[in-house]
Protein backbone atom coordinates (compact mmCIF):
# COMPACT_ATOMS: atom_id res chain seq x y z
CA UNK A 1 0.00 0.00 0.00
CA UNK A 2 1.52 3.21 -1.02
CA UNK A 3 1.98 6.52 1.44
CA UNK A 4 -1.05 8.89 -0.16
CA UNK A 5 -3.13 5.73 0.54
CA UNK A 6 -2.41 5.27 4.27
CA UNK A 7 -2.32 9.12 4.96
CA UNK A 8 -6.02 8.95 3.44
CA UNK A 9 -6.96 5.54 5.42
CA UNK A 10 -5.25 6.74 8.95
CA UNK A 11 -6.75 10.44 8.65
CA UNK A 12 -10.11 9.36 8.16
CA UNK A 13 -9.72 6.60 11.05
CA UNK A 14 -8.68 9.29 13.32
CA UNK A 15 -11.99 11.65 11.80
CA UNK A 16 -9.56 14.24 9.82
CA UNK A 17 -10.50 16.36 7.16
CA UNK A 18 -8.04 17.34 5.45
CA UNK A 19 -8.12 20.95 6.69
CA UNK A 20 -8.06 19.18 10.22
CA UNK A 21 -4.74 17.94 9.34
CA UNK A 22 -3.17 20.52 7.91
CA UNK A 23 -3.89 22.60 11.11
CA UNK A 24 -2.27 19.57 13.43
CA UNK A 25 0.98 19.32 11.50
CA UNK A 26 0.78 23.10 10.74
CA UNK A 27 1.05 23.24 7.09
CA UNK A 28 -1.65 24.41 4.37
CA UNK A 29 -4.61 21.42 2.97
CA UNK A 30 -2.96 21.68 -0.25
CA UNK A 31 0.13 20.20 1.32
CA UNK A 32 -2.03 17.34 2.39
CA UNK A 33 -4.16 16.98 -0.81
CA UNK A 34 -0.98 16.49 -2.57
CA UNK A 35 0.26 14.03 -0.54
CA UNK A 36 -2.84 11.85 -0.98
CA UNK A 37 -3.01 12.13 -4.89
CA UNK A 38 0.75 11.21 -4.68
CA UNK A 39 1.85 14.25 -6.50
CA UNK A 40 4.02 15.04 -3.89
CA UNK A 41 5.30 13.12 -0.48
CA UNK A 42 5.99 14.20 3.36
CA UNK A 43 9.39 15.01 3.77
CA UNK A 44 11.30 13.30 6.98
CA UNK A 45 9.52 16.15 9.69
CA UNK A 46 6.26 15.59 8.40
CA UNK A 47 6.87 11.61 8.47
CA UNK A 48 7.59 11.76 12.23
CA UNK A 49 4.97 13.95 13.10
CA UNK A 50 2.20 11.37 10.93
CA UNK A 51 4.51 8.88 13.22
CA UNK A 52 2.91 10.40 16.22
CA UNK A 53 -0.27 12.09 15.35
CA UNK A 54 -1.36 8.27 13.72
CA UNK A 55 0.47 6.24 16.44
CA UNK A 56 2.19 4.13 13.84
CA UNK A 57 5.96 3.33 13.51
CA UNK A 58 7.51 5.35 10.24
CA UNK A 59 8.49 2.36 9.07
CA UNK A 60 4.90 1.42 8.75
CA UNK A 61 4.27 4.52 6.59
CA UNK A 62 7.45 4.29 4.67
CA UNK A 63 7.43 0.51 4.12
CA UNK A 64 4.50 -0.41 0.84
CA UNK A 65 4.80 -3.99 1.96
CA UNK A 66 2.28 -3.41 4.78
CA UNK A 67 -0.74 -4.19 3.42
CA UNK A 68 -3.47 -3.49 6.51
CA UNK A 69 -4.42 -2.43 9.70
CA UNK A 70 -3.13 -6.15 10.64
CA UNK A 71 0.31 -5.69 9.42
CA UNK A 72 0.41 -2.15 11.16
CA UNK A 73 2.93 -1.79 14.46
CA UNK A 74 1.37 -0.20 16.94
CA UNK A 75 3.13 2.38 19.19
CA UNK A 76 2.36 2.68 22.98
CA UNK A 77 0.04 -0.57 23.36
CA UNK A 78 0.90 -0.71 26.71
CA UNK A 79 -0.48 2.84 27.82
CA UNK A 80 -3.27 1.96 25.42
CA UNK A 81 -4.23 -1.32 27.42
CA UNK A 82 -3.48 0.72 30.70
CA UNK A 83 -6.12 3.09 29.62
CA UNK A 84 -8.86 0.37 28.84
CA UNK A 85 -8.24 -1.02 32.16
CA UNK A 86 -8.56 2.31 34.09
CA UNK A 87 -12.00 3.31 31.73
CA UNK A 88 -13.30 -0.25 32.78
CA UNK A 89 -12.55 0.07 36.49
CA UNK A 90 -14.37 3.53 36.45
CA UNK A 91 -17.24 2.55 34.67
CA UNK A 92 -17.16 -0.71 37.05
CA UNK A 93 -17.54 1.92 40.16
CA UNK A 94 -19.69 3.95 38.45
CA UNK A 95 -22.48 0.93 38.44
CA UNK A 96 -21.40 0.19 41.99
CA UNK A 97 -22.86 3.70 42.74
CA UNK A 98 -25.77 3.58 40.57
CA UNK A 99 -26.47 0.66 42.77
CA UNK A 100 -26.26 2.66 45.98
CA UNK A 101 -28.58 5.04 44.38
CA UNK A 102 -31.08 2.41 43.33
CA UNK A 103 -31.11 1.43 46.81
CA UNK A 104 -31.31 4.74 48.42
CA UNK A 105 -34.56 5.11 45.87
CA UNK A 106 -36.50 2.28 46.44
CA UNK A 107 -35.00 0.61 49.62
CA UNK A 108 -34.46 3.50 51.75
CA UNK A 109 -36.84 5.63 50.23
CA UNK A 110 -34.52 8.66 51.29
CA UNK A 111 -33.98 11.55 49.06
CA UNK A 112 -30.83 12.88 51.34
CA UNK A 113 -28.68 9.39 50.36
CA UNK A 114 -29.59 9.97 46.55
CA UNK A 115 -27.98 12.94 46.44
CA UNK A 116 -25.00 11.87 48.96
CA UNK A 117 -24.44 8.99 46.34
CA UNK A 118 -24.08 11.51 43.10
CA UNK A 119 -20.96 13.11 44.77
CA UNK A 120 -18.72 9.96 44.09
CA UNK A 121 -20.12 9.45 40.39
CA UNK A 122 -18.98 13.31 39.61
CA UNK A 123 -15.55 12.61 41.65
CA UNK A 124 -14.73 9.79 39.37
CA UNK A 125 -15.55 11.56 36.38
CA UNK A 126 -13.42 14.60 37.54
CA UNK A 127 -10.77 12.32 38.37
CA UNK A 128 -10.88 10.74 34.75
CA UNK A 129 -10.51 14.30 32.97
CA UNK A 130 -7.94 15.44 35.52
CA UNK A 131 -6.05 12.39 34.22
CA UNK A 132 -6.40 12.91 30.90
CA UNK A 133 -5.82 16.57 30.95
CA UNK A 134 -2.08 15.72 31.81
CA UNK A 135 -1.68 12.59 29.67
CA UNK A 136 -4.19 12.56 27.31
CA UNK A 137 -3.31 11.79 23.61
CA UNK A 138 -5.12 11.36 20.63
CA UNK A 139 -5.84 7.91 21.15
CA UNK A 140 -7.29 8.15 24.58
CA UNK A 141 -9.31 11.11 23.26
CA UNK A 142 -11.06 8.22 21.92
CA UNK A 143 -11.62 6.49 25.03
CA UNK A 144 -12.25 10.15 26.83
CA UNK A 145 -15.59 10.19 24.41
CA UNK A 146 -16.69 6.63 24.93
CA UNK A 147 -16.03 6.92 28.84
CA UNK A 148 -18.47 10.20 28.45
CA UNK A 149 -21.03 8.92 27.17
CA UNK A 150 -21.93 5.65 29.00
CA UNK A 151 -21.21 7.70 31.73
CA UNK A 152 -24.28 9.47 30.97
CA UNK A 153 -26.04 6.84 30.43
CA UNK A 154 -24.99 5.32 34.07
CA UNK A 155 -25.24 8.49 36.21
CA UNK A 156 -27.89 11.31 34.78
CA UNK A 157 -31.33 9.26 35.60
CA UNK A 158 -31.01 9.78 39.45
CA UNK A 159 -30.50 12.88 39.35
CA UNK A 160 -32.97 14.08 36.56
CA UNK A 161 -35.20 12.01 39.33
CA UNK A 162 -34.73 14.19 41.85
CA UNK A 163 -34.73 17.04 39.52
CA UNK A 164 -38.41 16.38 38.39
CA UNK A 165 -39.44 15.30 42.29
CA UNK A 166 -38.62 18.71 42.88
CA UNK A 167 -40.33 20.06 40.30
CA UNK A 168 -43.31 17.94 40.59
CA UNK A 169 -43.77 19.66 44.33
CA UNK A 170 -44.45 22.95 42.48
CA UNK A 171 -47.45 21.56 40.32
CA UNK A 172 -50.67 21.58 42.80
CA UNK A 173 -53.14 18.55 41.30
CA UNK A 174 -52.54 14.89 42.02
CA UNK A 175 -50.61 12.46 40.52
CA UNK A 176 -50.26 9.31 39.75
CA UNK A 177 -46.97 6.76 40.28
CA UNK A 178 -46.90 6.06 37.06
CA UNK A 179 -47.30 9.43 35.22
CA UNK A 180 -44.50 9.89 37.64
CA UNK A 181 -42.29 7.91 36.17
CA UNK A 182 -43.28 8.57 32.63
CA UNK A 183 -42.10 12.08 33.28
CA UNK A 184 -38.51 10.83 34.60
CA UNK A 185 -38.45 8.58 31.84
CA UNK A 186 -39.03 11.26 29.06
CA UNK A 187 -36.76 13.92 30.43
CA UNK A 188 -34.07 11.64 31.26
CA UNK A 189 -33.88 10.81 27.79
CA UNK A 190 -34.49 14.22 26.63
CA UNK A 191 -31.18 15.36 28.75
CA UNK A 192 -28.94 12.20 27.56
CA UNK A 193 -29.37 12.80 24.16
CA UNK A 194 -28.53 16.39 24.56
CA UNK A 195 -25.25 15.54 26.52
CA UNK A 196 -24.58 12.88 23.78
CA UNK A 197 -24.60 15.22 20.74
CA UNK A 198 -22.44 17.75 22.90
CA UNK A 199 -19.96 15.31 23.43
CA UNK A 200 -20.18 14.23 19.51
CA UNK A 201 -19.72 18.22 18.65
CA UNK A 202 -16.78 18.64 21.08
CA UNK A 203 -15.00 15.55 20.03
Amino acid sequence: MKLSDKIIILRKQHGMSQEDLAEKLNISRQAISRWENGSATPDASNILQLSKLFNVTTDYLLNDDFKSDNDLPKLKETKENNLKQIMIYLITLEVMVLLMQIMATIILQNVFFVVLSIIPFVALVGGFEYAYQKNGNETSAIFRKSFYKISVWLGLYFPTRFLVTLAMHFYPHPYSTIIFEIMVVSVYLMLSMIVMLSIDEKA
